[in-house]
């Protein structure tokens, strides 16, 4: 079993060695002993709010583990509900956040990933951001994600009958969204999509982050969506940038230089993987928010977990 306290940390320390170069911008979370302050002390960083699908604790246990899993790291709050209980939750963030300003996040499985976009809708209302959504495989009735998000992630497999949310963003959506189809993994279904080995722990190193040391990027972001290949580890990438290509840039070369996989650099931009490319083309190239996670290794496991 991992040591959430110890992996926050270390997401934590990666983070800033990747962009600040010191650790000072860290002063008053870490404890002498190296565990985040934040536990120490109780003080939180952010709350989450985690919302079940149909069926409840039943069908989305996993949603639980997931939230407590939160708690553990000891940085942000978090609470679960059943997915038709968005409204009161919105309404304890707004007045959470008129009073103290924090990272507001939401995440939901099947009609809880449509309550989380629900919540965010809200919440716009009241002119409060969303730092980060995460929807577990929503359903087709799922609305547009408000421009109040900072950050989408969708996982989703499009032929999933209970599932199968291909969700949009708002016209006026300018946050960081990536969609990842994933339904090229036969064994990873509707009900077990938050069992991924692995991947509660990449959710968690990404609301660490949030909280912690929110990311500063220069430049528009590009929205991604992709169909993950079966047999390549899982990546969760939180957007795109647009680059321009080089004399003599094959998707395989972009791939090279900005280190991510060929398969998804051809797929993006619809070109073959040693097809040449002509100079000053624009290509879109996935890039994550933060240091990708040292602590809990790739997904290269599409397995549900046991608990």
């Amino acid at each position: 079993m991992f040591n959430l306290p110890r992996l926050a940390t270390m997401a934590v320390v990666a983070a800033s060695l990747s962009g600040c170069g010191s650790l000072s911008v860290f002063e008053g979370f870490l404890s002498p002993t190296g565990e985040l302050a934040a536990q120490k002390t109780g003080m939180a960083m952010g709350k989450a709010y985690v919302f079940r699908g149909m069926g409840g604790r039943f069908a989305s246990m996993e949603m639980d583990h997931l939230s407590e899993k939160i708690r553990e790291s000891g940085v942000v709050e978090s609470e679960t509900y059943n997915h038709m209980n968005w409204y009161g939750p919105a309404e304890e963030a707004i007045a959470r956040y008129k009073k103290n300003p924090q990272p507001i996040m939401a995440m939901g499985h099947s009609a809880g990933g449509d309550a989380a976009i629900s919540f965010a809708w809200k919440l716009k209302q009241a002119g409060v951001p969303v730092s980060l959504i995460v929807a577990f495989d929503p359903t087709r009735k799922a609305a547009n994600v408000p421009n109040n998000v900072d950050r989408f992630i969708n996982m989703y497999q499009s032929m999933n009958f209970f599932g199968g949310g291909y969700v949009r963003a708002s016209a006026d959506f300018r946050g960081h969204f990536a969609t990842v189809d994933l339904r090229s993994y036969w064994e990873v279904l509707h009900v077990n999509m938050v069992k991924i080995r692995g991947l509660q722990d990449q959710i968690i190193a990404k609301v660490v982050q949030i909280a912690t040391m929110p990311p500063v990027l220069e430049g528009p972001t590009v929205p991604i969506r992709y169909v993950m290949p079966r047999g390549e580890k899982i990546e969760l990438w939180d957007s795109g940038i647009a680059i321009q290509t080089e004399p003599g840039d094959t998707a395989r070369t972009v791939a090279q230089r900005y280190s991510v996989p060929v398969w998804v650099v051809a797929q993006l931009n619809n070109v073959g993987a040693n097809t040449s490319l002509q100079p000053g083309k624009r290509l879109v190239v996935p890039r994550y928010l933060e240091t990708a996670p040292m602590i809990a290794g790739p997904l290269i496991s599409y397995a549900p977990q046991r608990h």
